[in-house]
C-alpha cells in the first residue's frame, strides 16, 4: 500500500500562517485638500513621494496575500491528499484488498470513510487555485493533471461508501462490491500517479519556504522559534529517510542504521536546543509565544524523540513487530519502534506547532 509522508505540507502552513498574521493592507492614502498652486513646491513633492510609497506597499501586500492565499489553498489540498483521503483508501485496501477481486471475509463488516460534501467544495475551491496568480509553474501544471483524476477517485469513493454504509452488499449477495472493486483500484492507480507529481512539487517548494523562515528567525534573533521549526525539518528528515529506504513495520529490521542514525543525532541536539531556549522566559516573552502552547509543542517533540528511540531499540534487539499488529494500523501506530507510531507523534508535535502561531 502506498502513503504519502505529510510533513512538509503540514509545516509549510504554519509558516505561511505566521506571513498571513503579520500582513497589513495599507489603504490609499488620501489625495490632499487644494490645488497644486496651493501648495509650496517641497509640500507637492513630499505628497506625491508619500503616494507613490503608499501606492507601492499597497500593492506589494496584496501580492503577498494573494500568493500567501494561493500557496495555503494547495497545501490544504496537500493536507487532505495526505490525511483523509489516504486513510479512506488505506481503510479500503486494508478490508477488501487492492488485488482484481475483492476480499470478503465470511462475517463480513465494513465501515467505510466518507467524502463528505464539504470536502468536496472545499477541493474545488482549492483546485480552482490553479488559474489565478500569481503563478506557480512548479506546481500549478502537476495541479491540473490531479483534479480530473482525483475527481474520478472521488466519484467512485462516494459511489462505495453509500453502498457500505446501507449495507446493500446484504441485498445483492456483494454483486455491486465486485464491480466497484477494480473501479477503484484503477481510480486508485490513476490518482497516485498525478499525486506523486503534485507533492513532490510541493516538497521541493516546501523546503525552499521552510528555509527561508528559519533564515528569518535567525536574522530577528527568534532562537525559540527557529529551535522549534528546526526540530520538525530534522524529525522530517528522519521519516523522509525511511521512507527512501521504503521502511514499515514490516521490515523494519531491514533499516540502514548508519543513515538513521546520523540524522536521529542531530535531532537529539535539535531537541536539546529547543527545550533550554523554552526555558528561557526572557527570550519567550520578547518573541511573543505563549509559554502554555509552547510547553505543550515541547512535550510533543519530546514524544517524536522518544519515537524515534523505540525504533533504535528496537533494532538493537532485533525484534520483530508482530504479525497480529501488522493487521491493524491502531496498533502500528501505537507499538513502540515503528515508523507509524514516529509519524503519528511527528503529527501530533506538527499540531502543536500550529497551534503556537
Amino acid at each position: 500500500m502506498k502513503k504519502f509522508s505529510s510533513f512538509v505540507a503540514f509545516a509549510l502552513l504554519c509558516t505561511m500562517f505566521t506571513a498571513c498574521s503579520n500582513l497589513k493592507i495599507n489603504r490609499p492614502a488620501a489625495e490632499p485638500s487644494g490645488t497644486t498652486a496651493d501648495k509650496p513646491s517641497g509640500g507637492e513633492a513630499s505628497g506625491e513621494s508619500g503616494t507613490k510609497k503608499s501606492d507601492g506597499a499597497n500593492i506589494a501586500a496584496l501580492e503577498e496575500a494573494m500568493e500567501i492565499g494561493k500557496y495555503n489553498a494547495y497545501v490544504q489540498l496537500n493536507n487532505y491528499m495526505t490525511g483523509r483521503l489516504d486513510q479512506a483508501l488505506t481503510r479500503y485496501v486494508d478490508k477488501l484488498g487492492d488485488g482484481e477481486q475483492p476480499i470478503i471475509e465470511k462475517h463480513f463488516s465494513f465501515t467505510m470513510l466518507s467524502i463528505s460534501d464539504n470536502d468536496k467544495s472545499n477541493l474545488n475551491k482549492q483546485f480552482g487555485f490553479a488559474e489565478k496568480t500569481p503563478a506557480f509553474p512548479a506546481v500549478d501544471p502537476a495541479v491540473v493533471k490531479l483534479k480530473p483524476v482525483m475527481d474520478d477517485l472521488i466519484a467512485v469513493l462516494s459511489e462505495a461508501h453509500d453502498y457500505y454504509e446501507t449495507k446493500g452488499y446484504v441485498d445483492d449477495n456483494f454483486a455491486k462490491c465486485k464491480e466497484l472493486h477494480p473501479k477503484i483500484i484503477k481510480a486508485r492507480d490513476a490518482y497516485y500517479a498525478a499525486a506523486d507529481e503534485f507533492l513532490k512539487a510541493m516538497a521541493g517548494m516546501g523546503a525552499e519556504r521552510r528555509q527561508q523562515s528559519l533564515k528569518k528567525f535567525q536574522d530577528n534573533d527568534e532562537q525559540v522559534q527557529y529551535s522549534a521549526l528546526k526540530f520538525l525539518a530534522d524529525a522530517e528528515a528522519l521519516s523522509v529517510e525511511m521512507e527512501e529506504q521504503g521502511i514499515t513495520a514490516k521490515n523494519i529490521l531491514d533499516l540502514d542504521m548508519g543513515k538513521f542514525k546520523a540524522k536521529y543525532d542531530v535531532l537529539v541536539e535539535d531537541l536539546k536546543n529547543l527545550t533550554q531556549q523554552s526555558q528561557d522566559d526572557a527570550r519567550v516573552q520578547k518573541e511573543r509565544l505563549r509559554s502554555d502552547y509552547l510547553k505543550s509543542y515541547v512535550n510533543e517533540a519530546k514524544e517524536v524523540k522518544a519515537a524515534a528511540s523505540g525504533i533504535i531499540e528496537r533494532m538493537n534487539k532485533k525484534s520483530k513487530v508482530d504479525d497480529f499488529d501488522l493487521k491493524n494500523r491502531f496498533f502500528l501506530e501505537n507499538r513502540d519502534g515503528t515508523p507509524e507510531k514516529f509519524n503519528k507523534k511527528l503529527q501530533g508535535a506538527i499540531g502543536k506547532y500550529n497551534d503556537m502561531k
